[in-house]
């Protein structure tokens, strides 16, 4: 059983999910734009997310500070200039997705992944990362300083002109492919796993 909702597209023959809350897939929803603002509406007004596919949603400007995210799914998101300040995460996935300008600052995110996502100018300051997942992800010019990294994992990522400054890396695998101009002043980095060789499953 999945933990977000997969729903088919109601048009007869069609294979693809439904999208944006909507009985239709992308392809097949009459106003993809208008499902995409109902969606964000509804979670706005509910201040909650559970179990919802974000799946292939293009957001630009929402804000989901203090918000709670349960079993969600961002699979090949787009999101742009998007406020998580202070939401918290358990079980969510932003695989593949691309986050431009984003907030998580403040975050409480736990058991959550973003491998292989496209991470640029975004903040996650002051944070709690617990078994967060960054394995493949592209991370560019943004900040995890003063954050909780514990037991999550940044391995194969390339990681340019980023500050982890004054962060906890106990049990963190940090094993970049590529790293250039990252700061970890301040950061217990010699507690962090560095060589595949230490690598557990």
């Amino acid at each position: 059983m999945s933990m977000y909702k997969k729903v088919s597209c109601s048009v007869r023959s069609c294979t693809g999910l439904s999208f944006a809350g909507t009985p239709y897939c992308r392809e097949h929803c009459p106003s993809p734009e208008d499902a995409v603002k109902n969606l964000v509406d509804r979670v706005c007004a509910e201040g909650s997310a559970i179990n919802i596919d974000f799946s292939l949603i293009n957001l630009k400007g929402a804000d989901f500070s203090r918000m709670r995210f349960v079993g969600c799914r961002f699979g090949n998101a787009t999101l742009s200039h998007v406020l998580f300040t202070g939401a918290s995460f358990r079980l969510c996935f932003f695989d593949t997705a691309s986050m431009d300008c984003c907030d998580f600052s403040g975050v409480d995110m736990d058991f959550c992944s973003l491998g292989d996502t496209d991470i640029f100018d975004c903040s996650f300051e002051n944070s709690e990362l617990i078994h967060v997942n960054f394995d493949g992800s592209l991370i560019r010019e943004s900040t995890f300083s003063s954050s909780n990294l514990y037991d999550s994992r940044f391995i194969l990522a390339e990681i340019e002109h980023s500050r982890f400054e004054d962060c906890d890396f106990k049990r963190v695998f940090f094993i970049p492919a590529r790293s250039e101009s990252v700061s970890t002043n301040g950061s217990n980095i010699t507690e962090a796993i560095k060589d595949l060789e230490h690598l557990y499953i």
